[in-house]
C-alpha cells in the first residue's frame, strides 16, 4: 500500500515538473472539446471535425494495454472530463506513456506516490475551470494507477 502511494506521488511530481518546465501560459476554455459559438451565442460542438487523424501506428504490448486501460478508466469520470481525457489519449498517447514511465523512474529514485499526488492536487488548485480541474486530476490518477500496473509492477506491489 505504501509503495502504491509512493508511485502515485511520483506520478504527480512528474506532472508538476512537466507543467512547471513549460513556460508558456494558457487560458482555459469555458467548455471542453472542440466547439464554435455562433453570433446568437449558441454552442455548436465540432468534436468530430477536430479529432486528430489516426496515425496508423498500432501500439502493442504494455503500451497498447496501457492505452486500452487508460481509455477504460477515463470513462469513469463525468462526461465532460471523459471527453477531455479520451481526446488527450487519442491525440498524444506517447506523452501519456512517457509520463507513466517517468513516474516509474522517479518512484525507483525514491519519490513517494503521496508526494506526487499532493503536488498534483496543489497544481489543480490554481485551475479555475471545474472540468479542466477534474480532467487534470483524473489524468494524474489514471497515469499513477496504470504506471505501476504496466511499467513498474515491482513498485505497485510494495
Amino acid at each position: 500500500m505504501l509503495n502504491r502511494l509512493r508511485l502515485t506521488a511520483t506520478i504527480a511530481i512528474m506532472f508538476i515538473q512537466l507543467i512547471a518546465s513549460n513556460n508558456k501560459s494558457a487560458i482555459a476554455q469555458e467548455r471542453e472539446g472542440c466547439f464554435l459559438v455562433n453570433s446568437a451565442g449558441e454552442v455548436i460542438t465540432l468534436n468530430e471535425l477536430c479529432r486528430p487523424q489516426e496515425s496508423g501506428i498500432k501500439l502493442t504490448g504494455d503500451d497498447g494495454k496501457f492505452i486500452e486501460d487508460y481509455k477504460r478508466l477515463a470513462k469513469s469520470y463525468s462526461p465532460d472530463a471523459t471527453n477531455a481525457l479520451l481526446q488527450g489519449i487519442q491525440s498524444s498517447p506517447g506523452q501519456k506513456i512517457a509520463a507513466a514511465k517517468r513516474l516509474c523512474a522517479q518512484a525507483q529514485a525514491g519519490v513517494s506516490l503521496p508526494e506526487v499526488k499532493l503536488r498534483a492536487i496543489g497544481q489543480a488548485a490554481s485551475i479555475e475551470n471545474p472540468t479542466a480541474k477534474e480532467s487534470f486530476l483524473a489524468d494524474a490518477d489514471i497515469i499513477t494507477t496504470l504506471a505501476g500496473n504496466h511499467y513498474c509492477p515491482e513498485l505497485a506491489s510494495k
